[in-house]
């Protein structure tokens, strides 16, 4: 007994226990467990309550109109600059870019004369003097005018509301292709953090009230509705032309869904009512509506073409041809400086186009010695969503090819149905191209980019930087600088 307790005991000398801890780390568990106990309380009180909230099927609709919420607020802040001083007349504002062609077409059909020395200043008063586009986007902008008057209200206000449609457009194509709520949110979002999407819906320039109906168009046709496709689509057409590329967009998805279901021997026997049949009544829907609605046009306010002098009031065909014409004969010269540039320059954000842009100067023994933009309006697109745009499209081209996802395949065939037009013109016919032109493909890259990185394998800390970055670039290039 004696031996064991000796055995037992601690020797004289020493520490009562050799392997006890040290006083510092006897308080070691003790501040893991207040971490611990910190932790699951949190998880408690606020964890959980997050978790539900985002479970909640109405989260990503009231996120979705948060984001609406928030882009209206920064389309319409300043939304009377750039402006010169004193700011009184509709003269003193500055037209952005092209609204110097489509403000004073508007204010043509409304039958106000354009100031002196502006575009269309001669033009027949009631008469769309713009005849290279259709009328019906230049006949909101009149209505505008006739009802907030002429002076920037009236000429932008209806590319805010389509911009707004065109984000909630989004977030229903998504849907409409199968895609959680929160990704639909997700796509809205990243659309909402582009510059070149805010700039064109924040000025009176055409395009973005044609991708609002091409996004509606996709979105009906997603839901097996071609007709009502279409329709939509035709109306797009009317608002600009360049809409007609998003039947090659359709054309496509049903050629690579076909392809998918040969190659995997999925009874291509009904391919033709399956995969033919719904791009074939899209195609008939948008032509039927887009020349009925264009003769409509033309009876209701004439387009007229101040070059020839030739008014287009009767017949769709003729106005139509002139259009394609008039593109025709935009070509690019050899060694030519200025704003035009080439699709795979619009990857790389290159030869972005300055639309307006007002400066403080600081002089010194006369000189100007530094200049500090106060509002500069880009055509440029937010960095972190273009640079990323060809990795997240082949991406969702193996993720369709492997699981079928029908928003991967949508985002896929959507940029290479409008892209690659661009390319052909660019370089078989030497048509002449801006950046801007780019504002009908990136809603593909927006999809793309937001079905990547809500992939389940996409580290979540990936996911944060990007988010960081986005709105990083977003602001970088926001129009209002007196803002940052």
């Amino acid at each position: 007994m004696t031996q064991r307790g000796r055995r037992g005991a601690a020797p004289r000398g020493r520490a009562a226990d050799h392997g006890a801890p040290a006083r510092g780390a006897e308080e070691t568990p003790g501040l893991r467990e207040l971490v611990a106990d910190l932790g699951a309380w949190a998880r408690r009180s606020i964890g959980s309550p997050v978790r539900g909230w985002l479970a909640d099927p109405l989260a990503p609709v009231i996120a979705l109109c948060a984001i609406l919420v928030v882009s209206f607020a920064l389309r319409v802040i300043d939304i009377q600059e750039p402006c010169s001083a004193p700011c009184k007349t509709p003269a003193s504002h500055t037209l952005i870019f092209d609204e110097a062609y489509y403000v004073n077409a508007a204010r043509v059909i409304d039958g106000i004369t354009p100031p002196a020395g502006e575009d269309y200043e001669k033009a027949p008063k009631g008469k769309d003097p713009n005849a290279e586009h259709p009328q019906l986007a230049k006949l909101i902008i009149a209505a505008g005018i006739e009802i907030f008057g002429d002076n920037p209200w009236g000429w932008r206000l209806g590319s805010i509301i389509f911009g707004l449609i065109a984000l909630a457009a989004i977030y229903w194509l998504v849907r409409s292709a199968g895609g959680s709520g929160w990704l639909a949110a997700g796509a809205s979002g990243v659309a909402s953090l582009d510059n070149l999407f805010l700039v064109q819906s924040r000025a009176g320039l055409l395009d973005i009230y044609a991708v609002a109906l091409m996004i509606i168009a996709a979105a009906f046709y997603l839901r097996r509705q071609p007709i009502a496709a279409g329709v939509a689509l035709g109306i797009g057409m009317c608002m600009k032309e360049a809409a007609i590329y998003l039947i090659a967009a359709f054309v496509l998805f049903e050629a690579l869904r076909l392809l998918r279901a040969w190659w995997k021997e999925e009874g291509v026997s009904r391919w033709v009512r399956s995969y033919v049949r719904p791009a074939g009544i899209m195609f008939g829907a948008t032509a039927v509506s887009f020349l009925f609605l264009l003769w409509i046009l033309d009876l209701a306010v004439p387009a007229y073409d101040t070059g020839t002098k030739i008014t287009y009031a009767g017949s769709p065909f003729t106005h139509f041809f002139h259009m394609v014409n008039y593109a025709t004969l935009l070509k690019t010269h050899p060694n030519e400086s200025g704003i035009s540039s080439t699709p795979f320059q619009w990857l790389l954000n290159e030869k972005a186009i300055p639309y307006a842009k007002t400066a403080s100067e600081v002089k010194a023994g006369g000189k100007t010695i530094a200049s500090h933009p106060i509002y500069f309006f880009q055509g440029a697109m937010n960095p972190f969503i273009i640079f990323l745009a060809i990795p997240a499209l082949m991406a969702c081209l193996g993720i369709w090819w492997r699981t079928g996802d029908r928003l991967a395949l949508i985002a896929v065939a959507w940029f290479a149905g409008t892209w690659v037009p661009s390319v052909f013109e660019s370089y078989a016919l030497l048509r002449v191209n801006y950046l801007y032109y780019m504002v009908i493909v990136m809603p593909s890259i927006y999809v793309a980019l937001a079905r990547v990185f809500a992939d389940k394998r996409v580290p979540r800390a990936a996911v944060v930087g990007w988010v960081i970055m986005l709105v990083f670039g977003f602001a970088d290039l926001y129009p209002i600088r007196g803002l940052l």
